[in-house]
């Protein structure tokens, strides 16, 4: 059986707002199996390094960056995606924007590491996840304020077979956020992304799916 994890990542000096979701399952649906909140990067190698089973990993941060500054390709490409289906294109950041650049960093060291373990690693968006998905783009836009919205988006992912998010991962939005990293993580992995962009090696290594 995979393991799907999410990760919804802060920069390095801020590890506290670190979360991680662990899922297990098939093709068809994925049962929650833990929650970590506020990890370095040590906890996160030490928890990962001694898995058996193949992990997909979903990473809610940029994992490279344009060389010379600026968007990605897949950043406009994700951006003009989701202002299409009526979300908030400002919610997809230039990687070496100041306020993104010490998040890329460690995006970019820990997938790396990560890579080197018995794992697939996908580059997701989780509030694109679901908005592109949902009908119900009010929750979309407000889960990250409303616990409601984070209910409303839960029972949504539970018709998609995503099962037992526990409450305490709605109370927090990091937690939340790593629970729909997963979900994205675990559509990549079976060819349902509603986006996606290809990897474009060296400098691009990771897909962006979502």
């Amino acid at each position: 059986m995979t393991l799907y994890i999410g990760i919804d990542l802060s920069g390095p000096s801020n590890t506290k707002d670190t979360s991680i979701s662990i899922f297990s399952g098939d093709e068809s649906r994925i049962c929650f199996n833990e929650l970590i909140e506020g990890a370095s990067d040590e906890e996160i190698y030490k928890r990962f390094s001694r898995e058996k089973k193949h992990m997909v990993i979903g990473i809610d941060a940029p994992l490279s960056y344009q060389p010379g500054g600026g968007d990605r390709p897949g950043d406009r490409a994700l951006r003009n995606c989701i202002k299409e289906a009526g979300m908030k294109s400002g919610s997809i950041m230039t990687p070496t924007m100041t306020r993104m650049v010490y998040l890329t960093l460690r995006g970019v060291a820990l997938s790396r590491g990560l890579a080197a373990l018995n794992s697939s690693i996908v580059e997701v968006h989780p509030g694109a996840a679901v908005g592109l998905r949902m009908l119900d783009k009010d929750a979309v836009l407000t889960y990250k304020t409303d616990i409601t919205s984070k209910k409303r988006i839960n029972s949504f992912l539970e018709r998609e077979g995503v099962l037992a998010i526990p409450e305490k991962a709605l109370e927090s939005t990091h937690s939340f956020d790593a629970c729909l990293a997963a979900y994205a993580a675990w559509k990549w992995n079976n060819g349902k992304s509603s986006f996606i962009f290809p990897s474009n090696p060296p400098i691009h290594p990771f897909e962006i799916g979502c």
